[in-house]
């Protein structure tokens, strides 16, 4: 009899477990799981809804959704929350990943596949669940963004603007103080046409010919260090670097932000007499980066850099030490005029000093850049002596930058 008594007990005990796991909390709670896996696999993605300069100033990671949501007003939007616990079914979110002729820019997920069906009705299906209160876990946060169509969230002590400084780690040539992102990859790709536009019509006007190219990949250990490893068929040489923010102009209090860039450099290009580890094939390279944010719009850096070895061809070789200018103004939403300016104040120095101008395009968790330039090199010993053309005077190579952080 105890037995059987005790088998009784046993599955009222169970039963009553699961009817209470599948109530209405823990249907909700299961619900907002799904919605977060969904918002995290196609919106909190590197370039988007997440890190510290979110699309939007909308941030989406675990740990911040669903409490950056609910019943906070849309940017794009700001008469519509985000999700509306009150009237779910006009939620902006879920306007937004439907594509609704009503929404102001693209639909979500941006440049990529549009939510399936399933996906979208898992996030009304929580968005419902939630209907006369805020979703289990959330913790509210204050309403982040302006009471005014497209703009981004309203400025902090620690957040006085909306936008880095610069959106690529490289303005031009010259490094900047932006890093990578715990965990993440950077995937760089640096173009420079040799041919000069003024060749004409049988080089395309330089964009048919030679071109020196550099592939790098960079690891970010933490938010302000970064590794990173690339090579250029220019030299056939190789760079291997570190870079550390060790300032920041909106958390220091200062009216700058830092960085520090070391590199080593071997030219693995073979020369009669010289062998693959002689000292001049070998290179060591430091740039300190200085940068002032005067608004979301107009930022300015200054580069003191020095690098050995630059003319590894002659014996004795000599280094370069140069001083680096540029800014960036943005012209349009995520569309910025880029300029730098190497000059050389001792050492070897190439004919002409580095010049370099050109456009930004922020998309995603790209960054593109097009610009003339009077360089055709690379790595940081490459570009730092100078180009080979007179910019001023015409003399120009174009070239390209793209950015991928993963």
């Amino acid at each position: 009899m105890k037995g059987k008594y005790l088998k009784r007990f046993l599955f009222f005990f169970l039963t009553a477990g699961m009817i209470y796991a599948l109530g209405p909390d823990g249907a909700q709670s299961n619900l907002q799981q799904k919605a977060g896996n969904i918002i995290k696999q196609n919106c909190s993605v590197a370039g988007c809804h997440m890190g510290k300069y979110p699309q939007m100033g909308l941030n989406m990671e675990p740990g911040k959704f669903p409490g950056t949501v609910v019943d906070v007003p849309s940017a794009e939007r700001p008469s519509l929350k985000i999700i509306d616990s009150q009237n779910p079914e006009k939620s902006y979110l879920l306007v937004k990943i439907k594509g609704s002729p009503e929404i102001v820019g693209k639909q979500m997920p941006l440049s990529r596949t549009p939510l399936p069906s399933e996906s979208i009705q898992t996030i009304e299906d929580w968005a419902r669940s939630i209907k006369g209160g805020a979703s289990a876990g959330a913790q509210r946060e204050t309403p982040a963004q302006n009471q005014s169509p497209g703009r981004a969230p309203q400025k902090t002590p620690e957040h006085p603007y909306h936008r880095p400084a610069f959106w690529g780690t490289r303005l031009i040539n010259l490094p900047t103080a932006e890093t990578t992102e715990k965990g993440h990859v950077l995937f760089r790709i640096s173009h420079r046409f040799v041919p000069e536009v003024s060749s004409g019509y049988d080089s395309f006007y330089g964009l048919a010919g030679p071109a020196n190219m550099l592939l790098s990949l960079g690891y970010a250990l933490s938010d302000e260090v970064t590794i990173t490893l690339g090579g250029t068929n220019l030299f056939q040489e190789f760079e291997l670097g570190a870079d550390w923010l060790f300032l920041e102009q909106k958390k220091s209090g200062l009216p700058f932000s830092a960085a520090a860039h070391v590199s080593g450099s071997l030219v693995t290009r073979r020369e009669k007499g010289v062998g693959l580890f002689d000292s001049r094939n070998l290179k060591l390279n430091a740039q300190l980066s200085l940068s002032h944010q005067f608004s979301d719009r107009l930022s300015f850096l200054l580069v003191p850099a020095y690098s050995s070895n630059t003319d590894h061809w002659d014996n004795p070789s000599k280094g370069t030490l140069a001083l680096g200018v540029g800014g960036r103004f943005m012209l349009l939403n995520e569309i910025s005029l880029i300029a730098e300016w190497i000059p050389v104040l001792s050492g070897y120095k190439a004919d002409f000093q580095g010049v370099g101008i050109g456009l930004e395009k922020k998309i995603g968790g790209h960054v593109f850049q097009v610009f003339v330039l009077s360089s055709s090199g690379v790595t940081s010993d490459q570009f730092l002596p100078g180009g080979d053309l007179n910019l001023f005077k015409g003399g120009i190579h174009f070239g390209f930058n793209i950015f991928r952080t993963f």
